[in-house]
């Protein structure tokens, strides 16, 4: 399991990431192979809100697994890659949401496969492909794509992908060559390892949601600002999960809406904080905070009414009423390496 942090501790293993290159074991998050047939298209679209037909092959997709009400049991990264010349996707999905999803996927699918046997590790920063230079490895071209490549005679699968804002990958390995690949790696001189705290730190900084706290089942995606996520031809199918209440959010408004918050103060806000407006009423809640290395103040996520016009609101610190900031996400611009 990823420690919080190594020896150099957070603070540093966060700016070593913005500035170079640092290295996550997230072998802790579920991984699924499910071949492309008809079937199992037919069984994921129910749940996931994407045409699952006229994804590109080589692209990797943000996503969700919806429940009856349109409520997010998880989110996803879903890739169509083609491996031994089947066409598959490969779906990352959460580790707290591991007994859920695959209960999900085994009610479901004809045939998939569960990568047990693989860890999964994330390389983040902007020296992140010269790291895979090092090793030789051939790497997809841009953000959001995907490749599958030998390394040892085993199959790794790469992504453009990451949970940082920087330009990195997030590569499946099977375990047999595991420390192979590690040991390679970390002779890389500008490879740090990071531990679980720098990678909360810095997917606050760049507004990504963390499910459990800012994502869950009573949440949908467009109260997530996720709209964008969902294809607009699935919001016409009655197949797939919730789609009266995603076609009701969108046509008529949301309650409760997802935004950035930043304090005016020194203080550090948490999550399940109550947000109040400017006349002390309750209008929301915290769902992540914390203080940003980069920009040296408090930070966090949150979700307040709607209807609220203001970009202004407090919440109780330490028993004192503080002011804080509503803003757009992300708190730092993203980096990703897009396509020419």
């Amino acid at each position: 399991m990823m420690p919080i942090n190594y020896n150099t501790g957070i603070i540093n293993e966060h700016l070593h990431v913005r500035k170079s290159v640092g290295l996550f074991d997230v072998s802790h998050m579920g991984q699924i192979l499910i071949p492309k047939t008809k079937q199992n298209i037919f069984s994921l679209e129910k749940f996931i809100p994407l045409a699952l037909e006229n994804l590109k092959l080589g692209n990797s997709y943000y996503s969700f697994i919806l429940n009856e009400n349109g409520g997010i049991i998880d989110d996803i990264i879903i890739s169509l890659m083609n491996i031994n010349n089947q066409e598959s996707y490969y779906i990352v999905y959460n580790s707290s949401r591991k007994n859920i999803d695959e209960k999900i996927f085994k009610s479901i699918l004809v045939n998939y496969s569960i990568l047990e046997n693989n860890s999964l590790i994330a390389i983040q920063g902007p020296f992140s492909k010269e790291a895979l230079n090092f090793l030789k490895i051939d790497y997809p071209s841009s953000f959001m794509k995907n490749i599958s490549v030998k390394f040892y005679n085993e199959i790794i699968l790469i992504s453009r992908t990451g949970y940082t804002g920087e330009d990195g990958f997030e590569i499946s390995i099977p375990n047999s060559i595991i420390e192979k690949f590690i040991n390679d790696l970390i002779k890389f001189e500008n490879i740090k390892l990071c531990g679980l705290g720098s990678r909360d730190s810095l997917r606050l900084e760049a507004g990504l949601s963390l499910y459990g706290n800012d994502l869950n089942e009573e949440i949908t995606p467009i109260e997530a600002k996720f709209k964008w996520a969902i294809d607009k031809d699935r919001l016409l199918n009655s197949s797939l999960n919730g789609y009266q209440i995603l076609n009701s959010q969108i046509n008529d408004g949301v309650k409760k809406i997802k935004v950035g918050l930043k304090v005016l103060s020194n203080s550090i806000i948490r999550s399940k904080m109550k947000l109040f407006d400017l006349q002390d009423n309750e209008i929301g809640f915290i769902t992540s905070g914390g203080f940003s290395p980069s920009l040296k103040v408090s930070i966090g996520i949150g979700y307040i009414n709607n209807d609220y016009r203001y970009d202004k609101v407090k919440s109780i610190i330490r028993k004192s009423m503080e002011n804080i900031s509503v803003v757009n996400l992300p708190f730092i611009p993203h980096k990703y390496k897009r396509g020419d």
